[in-house]
């Protein structure tokens, strides 16, 4: 087992990195391909890690076993099972992803595990890993489809595959088609009863997108006009906000208990760091103005910013897709589930775009500042073609609220950078650093 927890303690997508966790056990699922003369056996294995603290978390290793080592980076081990030669990741074996894409797409289903597809997909289909994301694994299919591996699990639909499907059904445009998903049905270490999990999720290419971020800094650093592209982006969320409100549940949240919550996060976050104190009281003043109303909630992206944004060129000025609606990542699931204001999707844009003029020779100059005041004012006026008191203090208290996790964030790992996040702050209260 050394070898299996070396390979996900070191690997980029686990999030349990210095908690001094354990591999507690290792479940492998049915086959999605068995082992035969001349190619590798390949199936999903769940590794359940404990630590100190009781708490436990779930990942998934899709595991390909070969006679031979490949000799490589996808190599994790000697096989528990001497009979299965060497574990690999699959997900760097072109060879074994291509037995597991042939399950997934063969609508094949064991005790342990089944796949839904809904499409039919042609045309070339070679799998190639894509190596920059973090908590998940993407497989490129060819320029067909696009395989997300999911890492680490929980039960229950996985929000990503839940929220792809209910906007599909809706006909939004503004993100990639579900082809399917795979799920397992398994009882874990610590669990006398079996659960559903997602494993994996199949969506269309996006054949020559545009990461947003990078288009949005190369806008900023030059001072180029990026204010059709906020225009499309605002209403693309209002979009996807209309259609989650007509398929998922919706509540009325206490503004002052939002409130409190805010002023507890920014006491905690200025204990951490200490330059927020001068803002504390104009932003208590701030969160306190949310007291007394009822807020509309429901279900959100979460996770909002021009990271989780792709353009595709065509037509007039192209168009842009939203991605990845597993929400907050530091957030537990019945957290993420929750009906929440949408104005905290708008909130991550705004702060997503402020950062943007980070690439700017002077972030905090004057062609920054107005670069960043145009394409805010682009995005708010495609999102709402009014924005009424009340709502612009809404804003207000979850972009301070985004901005004092900056803080920390920033005082923790870019010491240099906490200035832009506490522009935000003066930008926001009204009133300048101190």
């Amino acid at each position: 087992m050394n070898d299996y927890w070396n390979h996900i303690s070191r690997a980029r997508w686990f999030s349990g990195k210095g908690r001094e966790g354990r591999l507690a056990g290792v479940t492998p699922l049915d086959w999605l391909a068995a082992p035969a003369s001349g190619r590798p056996g390949v199936r999903s294995e769940i590794a359940t890690i404990a630590y100190p603290d009781g708490a436990v978390e779930h990942y998934q290793l899709l595991v390909a076993y070969r006679a031979r080592s490949r000799g490589d980076d996808s190599v994790i081990g000697p096989a528990s099972d001497p009979t299965l030669g060497t574990a690999h990741d699959a997900t760097r074996d072109p060879e074994a992803m291509r037995l597991a894409v042939g399950a997934l797409l063969g609508n094949g289903e064991t005790p342990t595990w089944d796949a839904v597809v809904n499409d039919s997909l042609d045309g070339d289909l070679t799998p190639r890993v894509f190596t920059g994301e973090q908590s998940n694994t993407n497989v490129m299919l060819g320029d067909v489809a696009l395989l997300k591996v999911f890492r680490k699990l929980e039960p229950g639909r996985n929000l990503d595959i839940q929220v792809h499907d209910a906007l599909g059904r809706a006909g939004v445009r503004a993100v990639a088609r579900l082809h399917g998903w795979m799920s397992a049905t398994v009882a874990l270490p610590g669990s006398t009863e079996a659960s559903v999990f997602d494993l994996m999720m199949l969506t269309e290419f996006l054949r020559g997108a545009e990461d947003g971020w990078e288009l949005a800094q190369e806008s900023a650093r030059t001072g180029g006009d990026f204010t059709a592209h906020s225009a499309m982006l605002g209403g693309a969320l209002r979009t996807i906000h209309d259609a989650l409100v007509d398929t998922f549940p919706t509540q009325h949240l206490s503004g002052g208990d939002i409130a409190a919550t805010m002023i507890t996060r920014l006491d905690a976050a200025t204990a951490a760091a200490p330059v927020l104190a001068p803002h504390r009281d104009d932003l208590v003043g701030l969160f306190r103005l949310l007291e007394g109303h009822r807020i509309r909630g429901q279900r959100i992206h979460g996770d909002f910013h021009l990271g989780q944004t792709l353009h595709l060129r065509g037509g007039s000025g192209g168009t842009w897709r939203i991605i990845d609606f597993e929400g907050e990542p530091m957030k537990q699931m019945w957290e993420r589930v929750l009906p929440d204001s949408p104005w905290r999707d708008v909130a991550g844009m705004m702060r997503s775009l402020s950062y943007a003029t980070s690439a700017h020779d002077d972030p905090l100059g004057v062609e920054a500042r107005a670069w960043l005041a145009a394409n805010r004012r682009a995005f708010l006026g495609a999102y709402s073609d009014t924005l009424s008191d009340a709502d612009a203090a809404v804003l207000a208290a979850y972009e301070a609220d985004k901005a004092v996790y900056e803080v920390v964030y920033e005082t923790r790992n870019r010491p240099d950078w906490v200035a832009i996040p506490l522009a935000g702050i003066a930008q926001i209260t009204g009133r300048p650093p101190r």
